[in-house]
């Protein structure tokens, strides 16, 4: 069976799990003011136990917790969980304790901004689960009103108040009026949205105009100017006017990234550039380029190709993700099998194929 990786469109509202139903939750402010930080930190573990690396491998967070978390597997800032004290620790990139919340009541941080759940007391004693935001100090700046929330992306948070959805800003104020059936984050100035329960997709700007009318079966964020669409069960790729770059035609795509998507048509899976033509060639899988570099297979094992489609980290991986900062997940296979283990271990790759760190999971 070919191996295929499809972009698919999450249309639900991430929430954060109930731990407790009376007040605010029990936010610690920051300990002192933190420098903005541009590198990543990426989650490891070690005896079933959690903590985060930079991509050097340095330990910036020791592996001595519970769990772990962040907005992915690498973000520039994290939580930890410590089960005995009931908390989750917040720290930015360099390792500076930012806040503390109850564990599961706050998700992890996006563009510095956290959904945390708190239980109301409705007038007939019951209680409802409502949604808020804190800062990046842990301090409450979005009251816990919203029947569901969701992660701000490009400065605007998607929200629901009963069955429909709208957007608001980091102050709260309501930017884009509740209105839509569905919503979707924000990329590159676009959001995906259905107006009506089952109804087809479109496309609104920050301002909530519906700038790309509801005419697809599916559709998928705008990437490196373009986005995949599906009508009438083929992909195709539209630009922000809503105009076909690449008619309808492949039974799979991935989003544009440097110039080049990965696509299926005809049984057969390649790289296109923007103008369709084929630029690399007998591929079974491919993921999306980062600095130049991507996610490749070739038949069952995984490496890094260039633009040329060149392999220059060799394909002896057993599964590779795409570069983010200058890390990439990958699975290894390895010659003696560890205890307890199927031998394989995880870890990360940086861009000279060389492995930063590997752990074993428990």
């Amino acid at each position: 069976m070919m191996i295929f990786c499809v972009l698919i469109l999450v249309l639900s509202f991430m929430s954060v799990g109930v731990v407790r139903a009376d007040a605010l939750p029990n936010l610690k402010p920051a300990l002192s003011e933190v420098e903005t930080v541009s590198k990543q930190l990426y989650v490891i573990w070690r005896d079933g136990k959690y903590g985060f690396i930079d991509s050097t491998g340095k330990e910036i967070i020791k592996a001595v917790y519970d769990g772990a978390g962040s907005e992915y597997v690498h973000a520039q800032s994290v939580y930890v969980i410590d089960r005995s004290k009931g908390i989750q620790v917040y720290y930015d990139a360099n390792g500076n304790e930012l806040f503390e919340c109850q564990i599961n009541q706050c998700s992890y941080l996006s563009e510095g901004m956290a959904v945390y759940e708190q239980k109301i007391m409705q007038s007939d004693g019951t209680y409802v689960k409502r949604y808020g935001y804190v800062n990046d100090k842990g301090q409450q700046v979005v009251e816990p009103v919203f029947h569901r929330a969701s992660h701000f992306k490009e400065g605007l948070a998607r929200v629901n108040m009963g069955k429909a959805g709208g957007y608001i800003d980091k102050n709260g104020a309501q930017v884009i009026p509740l209105r839509f059936s569905s919503t979707t984050d924000f990329s590159e100035g676009l959001a995906v949205v259905q107006l009506t329960v089952r109804g087809k997709y479109a496309y609104i700007d920050k301002s909530g105009k519906v700038v790309i009318p509801a005419r697809f079966a599916y559709a998928g964020p705008f990437s490196d100017g373009a986005a995949v669409v599906n009508v009438n069960g083929k992909y195709g790729y539209i630009d922000r006017m809503g105009k076909y770059i690449l008619t309808p035609q492949f039974t799979a795509a991935q989003p544009f990234s440097e110039g080049l998507a990965f696509v299926e048509r005809n049984g057969k899976s390649f790289y296109i550039d923007k103008q369709g033509n084929k630029k690399i060639l007998n591929l079974t899988a491919g993921g999306r380029f980062v600095d130049g570099l991507a996610p490749a297979s070739t038949g069952q094992k995984y490496g890094f190709i260039n633009k040329t489609g060149k392999f220059v980290v060799k394909a002896d991986l057993e599964w590779a993700d795409s570069f983010v900062g200058d890390l990439a997940w990958v699975y290894v296979k390895l010659n003696e099998t560890p205890q307890g283990t199927d031998g394989y271990i995880e870890g990360y790759m940086n861009k000279q194929g060389e492995l930063i760190w590997t752990g074993v999971r428990n």
